[in-house]
């Protein structure tokens, strides 16, 4: 073979060599990091003289560039709308296949780009149930919503992110990156994410570990609600006891839209909670189910993941309820919250571990089982428990149902045992029956 020969030979299996060596590189670093997520970083322009429209970047880490995979939006799974288009692998355009995602050959691609058409909100309001990203030309401010904007692998690769946005300021929402200006992009098995990017007036709140910020974008007078989510709060963290909850720092948005019969609408994002609500003379209409809800919510962010699904949202939702009765709000509109909060009068059609399955796979009505039905449960417990003992109740057990593990996701042993200890025992085993079956 002569020395021309042997040039057009290598240039022959050049490509083939090289991919080859991507995939021993892939397969070499797998090797050493299957247990750590990947992290990419997105960067997302946001320009306020063209605010419906984001433009995002992400360079793709070296693993992905030697292995072909698919990309999708989250919401996808929920049903939710993707807002993802143009999207590119170097500046060339990619096709989305039937199940709106995109497949990409890592070992020929090193950036990704798509730009995401922000949707306006109406004059009639925001429903923050559709997990939109959207812009209020009034406020002058963006709502990024990570689950419908950001796309992400499909496989069974651990994977996070950081967002970085880049064009507009300030940026709330979200866990900041320490260091820097980026946040978090939660992994997948934690709720999308939600970014507020513009100047939005807001007042802070610290009780306990819990860190909330309220940012308005509602125009509704705040001494008086920000007075009854202190008073909740103080009294959840004295309840849970020491160190039981994990400290928390979260975002409430309020927004000008729908209501249910007046009553405000809740999305939960991983740490951003948004909240569309009626105002009237400046002040906000149903405050009771407001705080009720981000209550609850903030609750179920720092529980102890140890206490089961089921658990974990009926005592959310059961001491949301208590929370409020500590508050200074009329006896009415605490009333009306017990009476959407508390299902009390029946047993759940199931029972709460079966319900939890369901809820598991993403059956919406099961999880409302689980909160309505299980916080009934509680209430049910709790007033047996004052009827025997006359002073006690439910709180004194509370520590003890979160610092303990909870075998076969049942109540802990020595749970159970102060409560048929401090409650008639017949009706705590008739109360264990309805519930949570044999």
């Amino acid at each position: 073979m002569n020395g021309v020969e042997a040039v057009a030979l290598r240039k022959h299996f050049a490509p083939a060599v090289r991919r080859l060596l991507n995939v021993a590189t892939l397969l070499g670093a797998l090797a050493g990091a299957t247990a750590h997520a990947e992290t990419w970083l997105y960067r997302v322009t946001l320009d306020p003289a063209d605010p419906l429209a984001a433009r995002v970047t992400v360079e793709l880490p070296a693993l992905r560039r030697a292995q072909d995979f698919s990309v999708q939006v989250r919401g996808l799974v929920a049903g939710l709308t993707p807002q993802v288009a143009d999207l590119r692998c170097d500046g060339a355009p990619l096709a989305p296949d039937s199940a709106s995602a995109w497949g990409v050959q890592g070992w020929k691609c090193v950036r990704l780009s798509w730009t995401v058409p922000i949707r306006p909100v109406p004059e009639t309001g925001f429903d923050p149930r559709g997990r939109d990203s959207v812009f209020d030309a009034q406020q002058r401010f963006w709502l990024f919503s990570e689950a419908t904007s950001l796309l992400r692998p499909v496989d069974g690769v651990p994977h996070d992110g950081q967002v970085e946005f880049v064009g507009a300021a300030p940026v709330n929402g979200g866990l900041p990156v320490a260091g820097t200006s980026r946040r978090v992009v939660p992994a997948k098995d934690h709720s999308g994410e939600f970014y507020a990017i513009g100047r939005l007036s807001g007042a802070s709140l610290r009780e306990g570990g819990f860190d909330t910020l309220h940012l308005d974008a509602l125009g509704i007078e705040w001494r008086e609600l920000l007075a009854e989510h202190g008073r909740a709060l103080g009294y959840l963290v004295r309840t849970a006891g020491t160190r039981q909850l994990a400290p928390l720092r979260s975002t409430v948005v309020w927004l000008a839209g729908v209501a249910d019969d007046g009553v405000p609408v809740g999305t939960a994002g991983d740490r951003t909670l948004l909240l569309s609500a009626a105002r009237r003379d400046g002040r906000l209409l149903h405050p009771e189910f407001a705080l009720a809800w981000f209550l609850r919510e903030q609750l179920l962010q720092s529980l102890p993941e140890r206490v089961p699904l089921w658990a974990r949202e009926s005592l959310a939702q059961y001491y949301a309820v208590k929370a409020l009765r500590r508050t200074e709000l009329p006896v009415s509109s605490v009333a009306a919250v017990e009476r959407r909060y508390l299902d009390g009068a029946r047993a759940p059609s199931a029972p709460l571990l079966a319900a939890q399955r369901r809820a598991q796979d993403g059956d919406l009505v099961a999880l409302a089982e689980l909160r309505a039905a299980g916080a009934g449960f509680w209430e049910r417990l709790d007033r047996a428990i004052v009827r025997k003992s006359g002073f006690r109740t439910l709180d004194s057990l509370l520590p003890r149902l979160l610092a303990s593990d909870w075998p076969g996701d049942r109540l802990p042993p020595a749970v159970l045992d102060r409560l048929r200890d401090y409650a008639a025992e017949a009706t705590v085993n008739e109360l264990l029956a309805q519930y949570l079956g044999g």
